[in-house]
């Protein structure tokens, strides 16, 4: 069986760590401190980021930004060798009205040149977190997932057909500046975003 780590405790990550529990998957929450149990987390085990990392084949770090996530996977790099790692980050500045960095990159590529011995990709980018939160919104856009890594990305999709949202495959790791601009745009969406 496949075990789903989301790493971090707050609105993003327990949402997601939820979903895919209900969706039938062993789902750990990778949290600071080693207590058991999340709030609002049924069916979800937790853990340390460690532990989590290591016991994990795919792995979902719900960070604030790309450096941010940088920055907090780097202890956990050789942990990560082999396995998928989702990048569900924006660079969004503060106030989510622009984003970091130019146009030509994307945060997704950013974490690949991170972390190269992981399988990078990048997914949720182009909706807003609170599409997770609740029902199923029958206006919500699909989810974009994109990858350089087609067994990495197809293993993903596979690991999302049991949730109650469509996905479409939107190309590779340069296809990042695109699907993130999505959320920004408004398009059907409300509230903050993926991350």
């Amino acid at each position: 069986m496949t075990t789903i780590g989301v790493l971090g405790t707050g609105g993003i990550a327990v949402t997601l760590a939820t979903m895919f529990a209900r969706a039938g998957h062993e789902v750990r929450l990778g949290r600071a401190t080693t207590a058991r149990g999340a709030p609002g987390a049924t069916g979800v085990t937790s853990g340390s980021c460690e532990e989590v990392v290591a016991r994990s084949s795919t792995v979902i770090p719900a960070f604030l930004g790309v450096q941010g996530a940088v920055q907090q996977l780097r202890p956990w790099r050789a942990g990560l060798r082999g396995k998928i790692l989702v990048d569900i980050t924006n660079p969004f500045t503060g106030g989510h009205v622009d984003f970091v960095g130019p146009w030509a990159v994307g945060g997704t590529e950013d974490l690949a040149a991170a972390f190269p011995e992981a399988r990078l990709v990048g997914a949720f980018k182009n909706v807003w977190w609170e599409t997770f939160d609740g029902s199923p919104d029958p206006a919500a856009p699909d989810i974009r997932v994109i990858s350089d890594d087609a067994g990495a990305k197809n293993a993903f999709l596979r690991l999302c057909a049991t949730t109650p949202f469509t996905y479409t495959d939107a190309g590779g790791l340069d296809q990042a500046r695109r699907v993130e601009r999505m959320a920004l745009s408004g398009v059907g969406q409300t509230g903050l975003s993926a991350a």
